[in-house]
């Protein structure tokens, strides 16, 4: 889990908090150890040279999506189609309610935090809510390209149409893919599975689901014409966030490197060629 230095830094001194602070700690230190070899740093800060060098690229300047730019009073304006998100998740339940998904994602809070390299300065109840609100909103815009890819009808309301559609014609369309792609702005993609999984009867499917909305999007982002039968295998169990997923689908795993077993033997086998040269050398 990253380093709780981030405490004393994350606000000014007259914000601090020792109360807060003191229960946040008895926290830490009473979770379970095991999300910290499960669940490695993956959503990280842009290092500060980079960020100087041009903002605008690294800082979402349409939606927030996770804790990293939260607070942003000019994000705000997005919050009402985030939570317009969350009523029609919420009708999609059936028999459950919002509030049952909150509180399944409260239960993930140690692995949430986990993921994220920057102190998270909120309580486990806003984390849960944040998350389940902007998962609605994520696998919403997501559901524009499982549409394209054959797998749902897709319900985007007249209150976010304005912004998005199939075609992709609308002005902030690809301001808000954008965002969508930045480092900074992820939610683990373990959370969008555990939403999608109230949706569906079992995380099988799911996953299928989710697999084909992404795999939706990537071909709407790549610069290329991508074939299905060029695409590689990925388990979207083993994606961190969709920058991961993104990350895996151009720069597939390689399952060996045999030139470096090569290269080993080669080196292995030149030993006794040199020694016979040395032991000849006195015949010359």
């Amino acid at each position: 889990m990253p380093s709780l230095q981030p405490t004393f830094s994350s606000k000014s001194s007259t914000n601090f908090n020792e109360f807060q602070w003191v229960i946040q700690i008895q926290k830490t230190l009473e979770e379970e150890l095991e999300f910290d070899r499960e669940i490695p740093v993956s959503i990280f800060n842009v290092p500060k040279a980079l960020l100087a060098s041009d903002p605008d690229s690294y800082i979402p300047q349409e939606v927030a999506i996770g804790p990293y730019h939260y607070l942003r009073p000019e994000l705000y304006e997005m919050e009402r189609y985030k939570v317009a998100a969350a009523k029609r998740t919420q009708k999609q339940l059936q028999c459950l309610k919002f509030q049952d998904l909150v509180e399944q994602l409260k239960k993930l809070e140690p692995r949430i935090r986990a993921c994220y390299h920057k102190y998270l300065d909120f309580n486990g109840d806003t984390l849960g809510w944040m998350m389940a609100i902007d998962a609605s909103f994520f696998l919403e815009l997501l559901e524009i390209y499982g549409a394209k890819e054959g797998r749902v009808l897709t319900r985007v309301s007249s209150r976010m149409s304005h912004l998005v559609d199939v075609s992709g014609s609308k002005s902030a369309h690809y301001a808000i893919l954008r965002d969508l792609v930045m480092l900074e702005n992820q939610i683990p993609l373990f959370v969008s599975r555990r939403t999608l999984e109230f949706q569906f009867k079992s995380l099988e499917q799911a996953d299928d689901m989710l697999l084909s909305m992404l795999m939706g999007l990537c071909k709407e982002l790549s610069p290329f014409k991508v074939v299905d039968q060029d695409l590689p295998k990925i388990q979207i169990s083993e994606c961190a966030h969709l920058l991961d997923f993104l990350y895996q689908m151009i720069t597939p795993k390689l399952e060996s490197r045999p030139s470096e077993i090569v290269e080993a033997e080669d080196k292995g086998e030149s030993t006794p060629h040199k020694e016979s040269k040395s032991s000849d050398s006195p015949n010359l």
